[in-house]
């Protein structure tokens, strides 16, 4: 498969100049003040990265046998990443998938920051919790005894949000 290029044409003191975007980085000067390229995945390669943002993203297998989906809340055990459940008490959220699970392969989690999903409809500045299967939802589980009640973070905008995942909180019956 081809090589994807891109490129930027801007003036400077009247003098054209084109600038090639860049998928990758070695971390040298030559890439310095490069425009940035989506990899074949649609997602920013690692190396592009800058070391303070790379303590939010987190690598590990993906345990889950349905895999799971760019978007999803997932849940860290002593094997690696499962959609994280408000059901079960051992699946609390420790992030949203940033590139697609595949059971048995490693796939990547940002733990801390802002996101966007495409497609999403995020009501802007609601909290959003803990639901089902990877999901959010706005109301948390309520009166219901062993559930989970956890913070994901609060909507920016209909497709953005910022995570602030709170500790869990199992919640019991008030009957």
């Amino acid at each position: 498969m081809a090589t994807k290029k891109q490129a930027l044409i801007k003036t400077t003191d009247g003098k054209m100049q084109v600038s090639v975007a860049t998928d990758t980085s070695d971390g040298t000067a030559a890439n310095a003040g490069r425009f940035l390229l989506l990899n074949d995945n649609g997602i920013v390669d690692e190396s592009v990265i800058p070391d303070w943002m790379k303590g939010f993203l987190v690598k590990d297998n993906c345990v889950e046998t349905g895999g799971i989906a760019v978007g999803k809340i997932v849940a860290l055990t002593a094997t690696g990443f499962v959609l994280a459940d408000n059901g079960s008490l051992a699946k609390d959220a420790i992030g949203i998938a940033v590139t697609v699970g595949v059971n048995n392969a490693q796939m990547s989690v940002l733990t801390g920051g802002k996101f966007t999903i495409a497609g999403a409809a995020f009501t802007k500045g609601s909290n959003y919790f803990l639901g089902t299967g990877g999901d959010v939802t706005t109301i948390p589980p309520d009166n219901v005894a062993n559930k989970l009640s956890q913070k994901i973070g609060k909507a920016l905008a209909p497709t953005q949000m910022v995570l602030e995942i709170s500790e869990p909180i199992i919640t019991s019956s008030l009957n």
